[in-house]
């Protein structure tokens, strides 16, 4: 459950402006207090619902809604189920129950008109928070749930004993009905030798290679993890071994991780914080080698330190609140701090963001039709003020489920820029070549669901390839013939020259590219930007959110070993809009996913590529392919 703390604030009168090609600078903004303008407050109530709305994403009808909870796949019914935090009641955080959808195929969904569960108990009366779906060995759904009964909670004040407990609600009708069971609550509060800043959002799954190493039974076995923090020690998740036979069985091992305050190896790894909301276990493995397996924590960490200027703070509106979503591998071995007491810990050994933009609270499930998991975040709405939130009538939507899997590199000898041992989102295995090979997190949307998107009725292809970017000339392009819409999808691949600084692509939002979103990777500081087009405002700039997004990336060098020729991968870029929402990956293993308030019409896109000024002449980069798909959604 995502710590909410509420502000009030509005707009003034809406006239996007432009945004420069390429920008890096980055903020951290306060919030807005101005009142609606005439203009807003004369658009018709479905205008209001409409301008930002997305159309393919997951969203409930109304109201406010935030993280994802309980995903899982029902094998007896052949459906899928998926829930989330919301408040039937308001725009706003409060009240928080769950909302709920089931579906065969993760692409179509059949929301419930009421919640699955309200906080309606004296146990979970200020709130159902966040939890996880279980297949239970009696032939029912099991909601394993956070319930709360005392507010305010957040990591940085005292946290009341009690206050968060678990309890447990079973469907024996597929999901179509829930009840809390009568031993509610099953855990009535954090264990009682810590002094927590947190303890919430229950994840249980199987875990072999926990139970192998804690000589426990695999078969009748499975591990729960309640996110959190020990205060003034360590953000954590608490582990504990759950009967498989009764879910209602919890027994306590101990912290998984004890890393300290705000550790951050690197820029490419990010701050873990001080508490730890919504974690996930998974094992994955080397397609390739199946014995080759990692197993990952991934988690939203609170409390981060802000990396970004304040002394440009009030350039691009409303503020988002300093935290990240991560994740890390690491290796299960005793504990070397004698403060733990469990007999296991999970070290660090990489790590990295899942995303780098406005997704937070990622929940996730093993889907054993496709053998993926699978993971949903929830894409805030905090880069909107609080008036034009409230005056759209929704907050909040869930993205395009992803799957997560290894992405494994082989003959790897350097990186863009960095030494290959500074990059602490990667393990680095040496082979007998005086090469590495690289491993790490990948993750794309659900295939089954792209290939929907792309099927649409009125879907428009468009295709570019071979072409030639040169140094300052920017007319490689899709024009208004072949993006016409705000819901599209683009896959386009770039070779990188030598001499190129920065490479990508602009999205007109004006006709003339002097309102556009940019996209763009710097080879020498490594990093992907997404330059965001903002809104002026009469006597005031803090409305909209509209500062860049960035995200450390690099292109990897590898070395033939029978040649010895040396190739830089290229440079992938894929994207999704649907609306105000754009979900961009690169090279697999970067994604960000953002709001583009101010670019409600498409004009054309181009593609550039610009060299290091006064730099030595180098051979051209390429736009190797680009394929747009526009028009696409759910049919």
């Amino acid at each position: 459950m995502a710590d909410i703390s509420s502000s009030s604030s509005s707009s003034a009168d809406l006239t996007p402006t432009s945004s420069a090609e390429p920008s890096t600078t980055p903020s951290t903004p306060p919030v807005c207090h101005k009142s609606l303008s005439r203009k807003q407050e004369n658009l018709s109530r479905q205008e209001r619902i409409n301008r930002w709305r997305p159309s393919y994403h997951f969203l409930s009808a109304s109201g406010w809604m935030n993280d994802p909870c309980g995903p899982g796949y029902d094998p007896k019914t052949g459906l899928y189920h998926i829930s989330y935090q919301q408040n039937p009641n308001g725009v706003d955080w409060g009240d928080i129950a769950w909302g709920s959808a089931m579906s065969r195929d993760l692409i179509h969904w059949d929301h419930r008109e009421t919640p699955s569960l309200s906080p309606d108990s004296p146990y979970d009366n200020k709130g159902v928070f966040t939890g996880c779906l279980i297949n239970a060995r009696d032939d029912s759904l099991t909601y394993a749930y956070t319930s709360v009964n005392c507010l305010p909670i957040h990591h940085t004040l005292p946290h009341v004993r009690g206050s968060e407990s678990l309890a447990l609600a079973k469907s024996y009708d597929g999901g179509q009905t829930w009840s809390k069971i009568d031993a509610n609550p099953i855990l009535p509060s954090e264990p009682t030798s810590l002094e927590v800043t947190g303890w919430r959002d229950p994840f249980v799954a199987a875990w072999p290679r926990m139970a192998r190493f804690l000589d426990m039974d695999e078969a009748d076995t499975l591990f729960g993890i309640i996110s959190g923090g020990i205060r003034d020690v360590t953000p954590t998740t608490f582990l504990y071994a759950v009967d498989a036979n009764d879910l209602s069985k919890w027994r306590y091992i101990g912290p998984l991780t004890n890393f300290g305050l705000n550790m951050r190896p690197s820029r490419w790894s990010g701050d873990m914080g001080k508490n730890w909301e919504v974690t996930n276990f998974t094992t994955l493995r080397d397609e390739h080698d199946p014995k080759c397996e990692r197993d990952l924590l991934v988690m939203g960490t609170e409390g981060c330190v802000p990396s970004r200027s304040p002394s440009i703070a009030g350039s691009f509106g409303p503020s988002r609140p300093a935290r990240g979503q991560l994740w890390m591998a690491g290796s299960l071995r005793q504990p070397q701090n004698t403060s733990f007491s469990g007999p296991v810990e999970m070290t660090y050994n990489y790590g990295g963001h899942l995303d780098h933009g406005c997704l937070y609270a990622a929940n996730s499930f093993y889907d054993p039709k496709s053998h993926r998991q699978i993971v949903w975040g929830w894409v805030t709405e905090e880069d909107l003020c609080d008036d034009l939130r409230h005056a759209q009538g929704w907050s909040g939507l869930l993205s395009m489920p992803r799957e997560l899997s290894m992405q494994t590199l082989r003959h790897v000898v350097g990186a863009s820029t960095s030494d290959l041992s500074s990059i602490t989102s990667i393990e680095r295995e040496p082979d007998r070549f005086g090469s590495y090979t690289i491993r790490t997190l990948a993750s794309q949307p659900y295939p089954a669901l792209i290939k929907h998107l792309r099927s649409a009725p009125c879907v428009r292809l468009a295709q570019l390839q071979n072409k030639e970017l040169s140094n300052g000339i920017h007319n490689v392009t899709f024009n208004s013939n072949e993006i016409k819409t705000n819901r599209w999808e683009l896959d386009c691949i770039l070779k990188v020259s030598k001499g190129t600084q920065t490479i990508g692509l602009s999205i007109d939002h004006k006709g003339d590219y002097s309102r556009s979103t940019t996209l763009f990777f710097d080879q020498f500081s490594e990093t992907f930007t997404i330059n965001r087009p903002a809104f002026s405002v009469l006597n005031s700039s803090e409305l909209i959110n509209s500062a860049p997004e960035h995200a450390p990336h690099t292109l990897f060098t590898t070395r033939d070993p029978i040649t010895g020729k040396l190739e830089q991968e290229n440079l992938h870029i894929r994207v999704w809009r649907d609306n105000s929402v754009l979900e961009v990956f690169v090279n697999g293993r970067t994604a960000i996913t953002t709001r583009i308030y101010a670019a409600e019409e498409t004009f054309g896109m181009r593609f550039f590529a610009d060299d290091v000024p006064n730099g030595i002449a180098d051979v051209p980069s390429m736009l190797v392919s680009a394929t747009l798909w526009d028009g696409i959604g759910i049919h």
